[in-house]
This record gives C-alpha cells, sequence and structure tokens, in this order.
C-alpha cells in the first residue's frame, strides 16, 4: 500500500512540475515572445554573445528544447545561420539547469510548498485582470507556483529510509555498468518526459536522500542531458539541411 501510495505520489507531482513547467514557459513567451525572438533573430556572429543569449532566454523559459526547436524554425526561415545558432545552443543547455539549482539552494532548507500556494493564488488573480499582458504573466506565475508544489511532491517521495531499497544498492555495486546503466535510464526516462529539468530535480532529491550514489547521480544527469535532445531531433524532421545540423550539433 505504501508502495502504490508512493507511485501515485510520484506521479501527480510529475504532473504538477512538467504542467507547471510548461504553464510557466508558455505564459512568458506570449508576454515577451516577439523580444526573445527578435533577440534570437539579431544575433550577430559573435558566439559569445549568441552563449549568453541561448542561456538568458532558456532560465526565463525554464526549457532549453523551447529555445532550442525556435533556434531551428528560425534556421529553417533564414533568420539564423548554422553558425550564430552553434552559441545559443550551447547556452540553452547552461541555461536549462536553473531548475535544478533551485532544487539544491531551495528545494531542501525550507518547506517550498509554503510558497506555492501563495504564488500560485497571485497568478490566478492576475489572470483575472483584462490587460492581455498581466493575463499572460499570471499565467507564467502560476506555472512557477506548480513547479514549486510539484518539487515539493518530489521531496517528500524519495524521503524515506534508503536501506529499504536493497535492489537499488545492488545496482549500484555492478562497477562501470551501473554507471552505463544510469546514462542508459537518463536518455530513456528524459525522452518520454520531455524534461531534463524535471528528471534532475528527481535525481537531485534521490541524491539528498543518499537512495543514489554520486557517480550514478551523474551518470543518470549526463543521460540526461542525452534525451533532451529529442526535441531538436523532432525539430528538424522536414526542415532544411542547415537545420538538421543545428539538430544535431
Amino acid at each position: 500500500m505504501a508502495i502504490c501510495n508512493a507511485i501515485l505520489l510520484l506521479i501527480g507531482s510529475l504532473g504538477f512540475l512538467l504542467y507547471g513547467m510548461r504553464l510557466m514557459s508558455s505564459g512568458v513567451q506570449k508576454s515577451a515572445g516577439e523580444k526573445l525572438q527578435r533577440a534570437l533573430s539579431m544575433m550577430t556572429g559573435n558566439k559569445f554573445v549568441g552563449l549568453l543569449t541561448g542561456l538568458g532566454i532558456t532560465m526565463i523559459i525554464q526549457s532549453s528544447g523551447a529555445t532550442t526547436v525556435m533556434v531551428i524554425s528560425f534556421i529553417n526561415a533564414g533568420l539564423l545561420t548554422l553558425s550564430q545558432s552553434v552559441g545559443v545552443i550551447y547556452g540553452a543547455n547552461i541555461g536549462t539547469t536553473i531548475t535544478a539549482w533551485i532544487v539544491a539552494l531551495f528545494g531542501f532548507n525550507f518547506k517550498i510548498s509554503a510558497f506555492a500556494i501563495p504564488i500560485f493564488g497571485l497568478g490566478f488573480f492576475l489572470t483575472l485582470l483584462k490587460d492581455l499582458r498581466c493575463k499572460n504573466i499570471g499565467e507564467a506565475v502560476m506555472g512557477f507556483g506548480l513547479l514549486f508544489m510539484g518539487l515539493s511532491g518530489l521531496s517528500d517521495v524519495f524521503n524515506f529510509d534508503a536501506s529499504k531499497l536493497s535492489f537499488i544498492g545492488a545496482m549500484q555495486s555492478w562497477g562501470v555498468f551501473s554507471i552505463l546503466l544510469g546514462v542508459v535510464l537518463g536518455v530513456v526516462i528524459t525522452a518520454l518526459m520531455h524534461s531534463s529539468s524535471a528528471f534532475s530535480a528527481i535525481v537531485i532529491t534521490m541524491a539528498y536522500n543518499e537512495i543514489i550514489t554520486l557517480d550514478v547521480a551523474c551518470a543518470m544527469t549526463l543521460g540526461s542531458n542525452i534525451g533532451s535532445t529529442i526535441d531538436a531531433v523532432m525539430a528538424s524532421f522536414g526542415s532544411c539541411a542547415e537545420a538538421k545540423r543545428s539538430a544535431v550539433i
């Protein structure tokens, strides 16, 4: 019964986390979408500036996949060159780590669920205003509140005695094979979830509660970053050759 409750809580927490990230990303893109697009379309050949642009945009919209898909669509439309896209893509992969830092820095120092409901309520009341920009900002704030609720739920799911999970301990004693298995799990689960940030949150909470070792956690995180490229691959279907090369990068 306890296992069933844990599984249901895990599913619900992931739902809050994923929908919160989607809501936040959608709200931000609606309220500042044109500015974000102009920032990308005005990119020069300076790869360092491109990296900072990709980093900043991904930190705002909380999705490296969305940034990468946007870049591929701009290349396909002739607004960006392959060379210009490289810095933006690398910057997006750095910016997507902000969710992991939120979990690591704040997720275990105080009860984040206490802030989640007020934040969600504030966002909801903003959506009731007539101003369209306020509605979009309210949607993003609601997503941020749901993100906190999801992180809190994940923390509760993995907050138990790690010694009871003997099979995980056995897996981690397989040496190099356990590392490879961790990478594979990271790739597959992230590809299915379409969110490396959400999976990173799970890995961090498991590592914090000493359910997995640092080596396995690192392997899962590396696999997660590989699995998150599924969005770029899907976006490149039917696009031009330059866009496909950008997806490969």
